[in-house]
C-alpha cells in the first residue's frame, strides 16, 4: 500500500512522520506546486498512490486571512481541486482530507456543540471567508467523489504543536503568542496580544490529529464518505487569556505585563465542538493535556529549530 502525503513539512506532516512508516511519499512544495494541475498529475502518475493524506494548504492567522481573503481562497481552491481531480484520474482508493472548524457558520446559523452536518448551514465568518470557503469546496468535492474514491474528511479544532510557523505576521494564535512572549521576556517589555482575549477555543495537539489520521489510513470504512470532527471534549474549551497565562508561565513571564489590544477583532467568538463524532471510531482515544502540549511546544521553539 503506497501512501502520498501532501504538505508533509508542515505542522501535521511533522507529527505524522512520528507515527507513519512504510511506503510513504512525503510531498512538499520543493517537489511540486499543487496549484499547478500539470505538476500534480505528473506526481500522481509517477507514484500511483493507493491512499492520499491531503494536508497541504495556504494558512495564516486571523489578521493575515482578513487582509488577504481572496488570495487564500484562490490558492487553496486550486490546490484542493487539483489534488481531488488527480485522485479521480489515477484511481486512488482513499483520500483523507483535513478541514477545520473555522469553516463552520457563525453562531446565528448553528447549534452548539457543532456537528459536521451543520457545516453548510450559513455564511462563514468574514475574518477568514476565503480560506473557509476553499475548505468547503474541498468538502463538497469529496462528497461528489465518494462514488469512486473513499473519502474521509477530518475536521480538527485549533491545532498547535512543535513544527508550526512562528512568523508573528502569519502565525496562528498559539505560535504567535509563544513568539511574542519569548520576545517580551527577552527584551523586558510588555506583551501585546491582539483582541480582547475573551474568544473561546478548543486546542488540539498535532500529534493527536496524526494518530487519528493513522487510524483512518488502516481502518475499514463502513461508508464511502465519512465526516468526523476531531476535538477534545467541550470541557477543554478555554479563553485566549487562559492560553496566554499558560504560555507566560512556561516562560516565567509576569502576567501583569500583558496588554490586550481591543482595536483588533477577536474573530469568531467561539466554535464549540464535542468529541462525540471521534468517539464513534476511537472510543478510548486519549488527548494530549494542554499544559503538557504547550510545555513541549515552547521547549521546541526555544531550541530554534522551527519554521518562520
Amino acid at each position: 500500500m503506497k501512501i502520498l502525503v501532501t504538505g508533509s513539512r508542515g505542522l501535521v506532516g511533522y507529527s505524522l512522520r512520528k507515527f507513519l512508516d512504510g511506503d510513504v511519499v512525503w510531498l512538499d512544495r520543493t517537489h511540486c506546486d499543487l496549484r499547478e494541475s500539470v505538476q500534480v498529475d505528473d506526481v500522481f502518475r509517477m507514484h500511483r498512490p493507493d491512499i492520499v493524506v491531503h494536508l497541504a494548504s495556504r494558512v495564516g492567522g486571523v489578521y493575515e486571512n482578513t487582509s488577504k481573503n481572496y488570495l487564500f481562497f484562490y490558492d487553496n481552491v486550486k490546490i484542493n481541486i487539483n489534488v481531488i481531480e488527480a485522485c479521480r484520474k489515477f484511481n486512488v482508493k482513499r483520500i483523507i482530507s483535513v478541514l477545520s472548524t473555522c469553516i463552520f457558520p457563525d453562531s446565528s446559523f448553528v447549534v452548539y456543540p457543532l456537528t459536521s452536518d451543520q457545516l453548510h448551514n450559513g455564511m462563514c465568518h468574514p475574518s477568514n471567508m476565503g480560506y473557509a470557503y476553499s475548505k468547503r469546496v474541498l468538502h463538497v468535492a469529496g462528497q461528489l467523489l465518494g462514488d469512486s474514491v473513499e473519502v474521509v474528511n477530518l475536521i480538527p479544532t485549533n491545532l498547535y504543536g512543535e513544527n508550526d510557523n512562528y512568523n508573528i505576521d502569519q502565525a496562528h494564535v498559539i505560535p504567535s503568542i509563544i513568539h511574542k512572549t519569548y520576545l517580551a521576556r527577552l527584551g523586558g517589555g510588555k506583551l501585546r496580544i491582539f483582541g480582547s482575549g475573551n474568544a473561546l477555543r478548543q486546542f488540539l495537539h498535532s500529534d493527536d490529529l496524526a494518530k487519528v489520521i493513522c487510524h483512518f489510513i488502516c481502518a475499514k470504512l463502513e461508508q464511502p464518505v465519512i465526516d468526523c470532527i476531531v476535538s477534545p471534549p467541550e470541557s477543554d474549551e478555554m479563553s485566549i487569556r487562559s492560553v496566554v497565562a499558560t504560555v507566560c508561565d512556561e516562560f516565567g513571564y509576569n502576567h501583569d505585563n500583558v496588554i490586550y489590544d481591543t482595536c483588533y477583532s477577536d474573530g469568531q467568538f467561539k466554535k464549540t465542538t464535542s468529541d462525540a463524532e471521534l468517539r464513534k471510531y476511537l472510543p478510548n482515544f486519549e488527548f494530549t493535556p494542554f499544559s503538557r502540549g504547550i510545555s513541549q511546544t515552547v521547549k521546541f521553539f526555544c531550541k530554534g529549530n522551527f519554521r518562520s
